[in-house]
């Protein structure tokens, strides 16, 4: 095993510091790769390079760091500027600003849950998920221009259900229903 470990450790560990670019986390992630290597050694095909295998794990477990480094906020220092755009908190009416925004994510998942299967599915794909029309394409088996014409469609039908939605939503009631 330790052969193994460092005949390949060094492979590994560019491959990750690359993507990550922190040396603690690197040592961390590659740290991670080995004891999965070992633990999950039965599952590792032969006819295959021990390397491609091994950076097959590393790159799972970068993309999983960088997802997770991409939800977190960003920390300012007390004698940092704030980023433009920024709005001072003494003068936002902070607690109306959330409300708002909470209402309007019920509103919106109230809208999407009402839609057909197919609308709701294009449209978490392409706005929630922040898919490509290209991909949502080929996930459907259907070409780009095809892809398109049902996105136009599903927005069509999510705006019209938004605008009713407003009569019909009350975020304050228990009982919410689609009567369409």
């Amino acid at each position: 095993m330790r052969h193994f470990y460092d005949r390949h450790f060094q492979t590994v560990y560019r491959f990750v510091i690359c993507r990550v670019g922190n040396y603690p986390e690197a040592e961390e992630i590659v740290s991670d790769v080995f004891y999965q290597a070992f633990r999950d050694h039965a599952q590792y095909d032969a006819e295959h390079a021990p390397e491609a295998w091994l950076l097959g794990i590393a790159r799972h477990r970068v993309l999983d760091v960088l997802r997770k480094r991409s939800h977190r906020p960003r920390i300012l220092h007390l004698d940092e500027e704030l980023p433009p755009g920024t709005f001072d908190l003494e003068s936002a009416e902070l607690p109306d600003l959330l409300l708002q925004r909470e209402e309007l994510a019920e509103r919106i998942e109230w809208v999407l849950s009402g839609m057909s299967p197919d609308d709701e599915k294009l449209l978490r794909w392409r706005y929630l998920d922040e898919k490509p029309v290209k991909e949502i394409a080929r996930s459907l088996g259907i070409n780009e221009k095809a892809a398109e014409a049902r996105l136009f469609r599903a927005r069509s039908a999510f705006r019209d259900a938004f605008k009713h939605a407003a009569r019909e939503f009350d975020p304050t009631s228990s009982e919410v229903t689609h009567e369409r």
